[in-house]
């Protein structure tokens, strides 16, 4: 049986750093930002036009109505050509998150991970959130990026919003809501190597 850690994470708490260092611990494949680029190619749409469209939720009220019309498992009929491109976006990297997921063991971090796997016979699905105080979260983001504290304030505000909204969207549930994970972590708290010791632990434990 195929294994896949899933990770939710708010801005700027390390969420991507953790992930990529379970999955180089535990020998896994790793994908973030690289499953706009596979979604992009497999379903024909430029990488360039989908790259503000990642992990943001169409603002088409039309399609906030009819979402019930379409799922993850496909598309049918002409209903996908007049879908705002976020909806094409999100499903292409739904399909390639299954089939990835039933390829290989694996860390995938966002894209509504957890939702697209939670019926997938056959694989074990580790749902993971990774969360931090939000001063500790803009010192990580103005060191990252050389921002002000205020630009960094108003990127991890405004980035949290959209994961929020995009996964309320997507998955018609509460992100960040403990019921929806098998492990929350303060990665304040645990930091980056004590955070993806934690979560190895967890799986290592479950396997004995």
């Amino acid at each position: 049986m195929k294994r896949v850690i899933t990770i939710g994470r708010q801005y700027g708490s390390a969420g991507h750093d953790i992930g990529r260092l379970i999955a180089k611990e535990l020998g896994y494949k790793f994908y973030d930002k690289e499953l706009v680029e596979i979604a992009a190619k497999e379903s024909n749409i430029s990488s360039e036009a989908v790259k503000n469209f990642d992990e943001k939720a169409s603002s088409s009220l039309l399609y906030s109505l009819v979402g019930g019309s379409y799922s993850v498992s496909g598309v049918a009929g002409p209903l996908y050509y007049e879908m705002p491109l976020n909806d094409k976006l999100f499903l292409a990297q739904s399909n390639v998150i299954k089939k990835l997921a039933r390829e290989d063991n694996c860390v995938i971090v966002g894209r509504c991970a957890d939702y697209v796997l939670e019926d997938e016979e056959d694989i074990e699905v580790i749902n993971v959130f990774v969360h931090a105080p939000l001063e500790h979260r803009v010192g990580r983001v103005m060191d990252a990026f050389s921002l002000t504290q205020k630009k960094a304030r108003e990127r991890v505000v405004k980035t949290d919003k959209q994961r929020k909204t995009y996964y309320s969207y997507y998955a018609n549930r509460d992100w960040g809501d403990m019921l929806n994970y098998d492990i929350c972590i303060n990665s304040k708290k645990l930091g980056i190597e004590g955070g993806a010791k934690l979560i190895i632990d967890y799986i290592r434990g479950i396997e004995d």
